[in-house]
């Protein structure tokens, strides 16, 4: 931190700053007007009114008539009445003044400046009204009908130049904190793009700022070896099921291959039966094997090639899984009206996925209980249902059944199964950009499955 400035300092540093600049302008504008007083160019704003007395005397006596007078005064010819005579060079406005002074109201009148008002009684019995202020005019007549009044120009001079030293300087501070913020930003990006190996460097100009920056590089490095551990262990348990899955592929083919001997052997009808049950769960041990596989990055869960396909197929082989299981439960299946829409799948991860769960459905449903499969098609969206009439999930199962080797104990029994039917479906259901949400019913247990048409 060292070399760097407190957001305090930064502060008090701008307050400084932007006022010395304010302070210097003023200085500078002061020295301006004083070279344009002592060159002439301006007449100080005292000028009218000390020559006043003596225009009023000249006017009196005759000396001078009203059109002969200094330019930097306005004035008007009355009669005895106080009707106009002449509007010298007064307009409507001021000659309205004038009007007042000459009926007796002497306090200045005018808007930005005090209009003063001097009464001169002319040789030939009328009134001439002296009108001035105090303004500095310019000090050649053809310059003070040209130019705009020089007092006013040169007030927003000054406040110009004060506006673009604020500005100057608050552009130049509000830069080292965008600069700051910058690295903030982008470090703030990095991490969120999970680029936890590049260091987030960058200096700072506040102090504040570069804590802040040196804190989310700490939470970087804690990140980064947390997400190693992580991947570390993702990684050995790859490796663990990857040689699980190799290892039970011998014995569950030799435990096939024996069973169809048996069969063909002559064999009584009790023992035909439980050579069945071999084989049947041999086969089911295949299938958990393959998505043991697949969870062991052998082969990825809905990401096989995707080719366009009618849903009526697909569901009429969903529906020949769903009858053939149901009648080893002495169960009944029903499927609802299927849509008549077009898919673009990886139809063995979809029928795989829904195999799971209406083997889930048939496993948890009694004797003589119905599974259903729902299919409703909404915009750009398909929902496939199965409903069972099992006990239902459990609070636990609702929150982490899609977790992998879920299988804690509650309401539906587990019987032996891996725990991996939920999770192979949400995994197929989000890579064909869905999800999988679990309920119950009054029935039993609900699982939609939705994926998207396309």
């Amino acid at each position: 931190m060292k070399g760097q400035t407190g957001l305090a300092v930064l502060l008090w540093r701008y307050l400084l700053t932007t006022g010395g600049a304010v302070v210097v302008l003023a200085v500078v504008w002061w020295l301006w007007l004083t070279v344009m007083l002592q060159s002439g160019i301006v007449l100080p704003a005292s000028t009218a009114a000390d020559q006043a007395d003596a225009v009023v005397e000249s006017l009196s006596t005759g000396e001078k008539a009203p059109g002969e007078i200094p330019y930097y005064y306005r004035w008007a010819v009355f009669d005895g009445d106080g009707q106009v005579i002449g509007h010298g060079n007064m307009d409507d406005r001021r000659l309205g003044y004038a009007k007042s002074a000459l009926g007796g109201v002497s306090r200045p009148q005018g808007i930005f400046y005090a209009q003063y008002h001097r009464i001169a009684p002319l040789p030939d019995g009328s009134v001439c009204v002296v009108q001035y202020d105090y303004s500095m005019p310019y000090g050649a007549e053809v310059l003070q009908r040209k130019l705009p009044e020089f007092q006013s120009c040169a007030s927003v001079v000054l406040l110009l130049a004060w506006l673009a030293a604020g500005a100057v300087s608050t552009r130049h501070f509000a830069g080292l904190l965008r600069r700051d913020a910058s690295r903030l930003t982008a470090a703030t990006r990095a991490m969120e793009q999970r680029r936890l190996d590049v260091p987030l460097t960058g200096r700072t100009r506040v102090r504040e700022f570069g804590e802040t920056l040196a804190a989310m590089d700490q939470l970087r490095v804690s990140l980064a070896r947390s997400l190693e551990r992580q991947w570390a262990m993702e990684q050995q348990r790859e490796l663990e099921l990857a040689a699980l899955t190799h290892d039970l592929k011998t014995p569950l083919t030799v435990i096939s291959g024996n069973a169809e001997l048996l069969r063909e052997d002559g064999m009584e009808p009790r023992q035909h039966e439980m050579v069945d049950t071999i084989l049947r769960s041999s086969l089911r041990l295949q299938d958990y094997v393959a998505q043991l596989r697949a969870v062991a990055g052998r082969g990825t869960a809905g990401e096989g090639k995707r080719e366009p396909v009618c849903l009526s197929d697909l569901a009429e082989g969903w529906q020949g899984v769903g009858r053939s299981l149901c009648a080893g439960k002495q169960a009944d299946f029903a499927c609802s009206p299927v849509p008549s829409v077009k898919l673009t799948v990886n139809r063995d991860g979809l029928d795989r996925a829904v195999t799971n769960l209406l083997d889930n459905a048939v496993r948890y449903t009694p004797a003589g209980g119905t599974v259903s499969l729902l299919l409703r098609a909404e915009g750009k969206r398909l929902t496939i249902s199965v409903e069972d009439d099992g006990p239902g999930f459990s609070g636990e199962a609702l929150a982490r059944g899609e977790q992998a080797f879920f299988t804690g104990e509650g309401s539906r029994p587990q019987e032996g199964h891996m725990g991996m039917g939920l999770y192979y479906a949400g995994r197929v259901a989000r890579q064909h950009g869905g999800a999988l949400r679990l309920s119950n019913t009054q029935r039993g247990a609900r699982v939609d499955m939705t994926i998207s048409i396309g």
